[in-house]
C-alpha cells in the first residue's frame, strides 16, 4: 500500500459560515475517494459543535487539522473554549445529531481541554492506493 500524504490546517472564524468553510477547504483536496465525504462531514459537525458550545465571539479563530496517519485520517478542532465547560452530547435537547454521526463514522473520537477546547476523530481509510497532496 502506498502512503497517504495529507496535511490540511485551517484556521477559521468561529462563526456560522466555519462548517460550510472546512467542507470547501477539504473538498478542493480531492483524490481521497469515499473517506473524504467521511471526513467532510465529521470536521463540519465537529465545527459546528464548536462553533455552537465555545462561547467564543466570531473574531476568535477554531483551528481545524486533517491528516493521514498510517491506515488513519486524523481531524481535530480546537476551539478557544471560552465557556469552560465540555458538551458532548444530551439526549434531553433537540438536534444532538453531530456527534452521532461522529460516533457512527470514527473509529474513536474524543475531547480533551488543552488552554481551549480540542475534539478529535479518527476515520479509517485503508484500501486507498495513494494520494499526493
Amino acid at each position: 500500500m502506498s502512503t497517504i500524504d495529507l496535511d490540511v490546517r485551517l484556521h477559521i472564524r468561529c462563526d456560522r459560515h466555519a462548517p460550510a468553510v472546512v467542507r470547501t477547504s477539504l473538498q478542493r483536496v480531492g483524490g481521497l475517494g469515499w473517506p473524504l465525504g467521511d471526513a467532510m462531514l465529521v470536521s463540519s459537525e465537529l465545527v459546528t459543535n464548536a462553533v455552537r458550545h465555545s462561547g467564543a465571539r466570531p473574531d476568535k479563530l477554531i483551528e481545524v487539522r486533517v491528516w493521514v496517519e498510517g491506515e488513519r485520517l486524523r481531524i481535530s478542532v480546537r476551539d478557544p473554549g471560552e465557556r469552560g465547560e465540555v458538551i458532548l452530547r444530551s439526549d434531553e435537547e433537540p438536534g444532538g445529531m453531530g456527534l452521532r454521526i461522529v460516533e457512527e463514522l470514527a473509529l474513536r473520537w474524543g475531547a480533551e481541554r488543552d488552554g481551549g477546547h480540542r475534539v478529535w476523530a479518527e476515520l479509517p481509510v485503508a484500501g486507498i492506493e495513494s494520494f499526493t497532496a
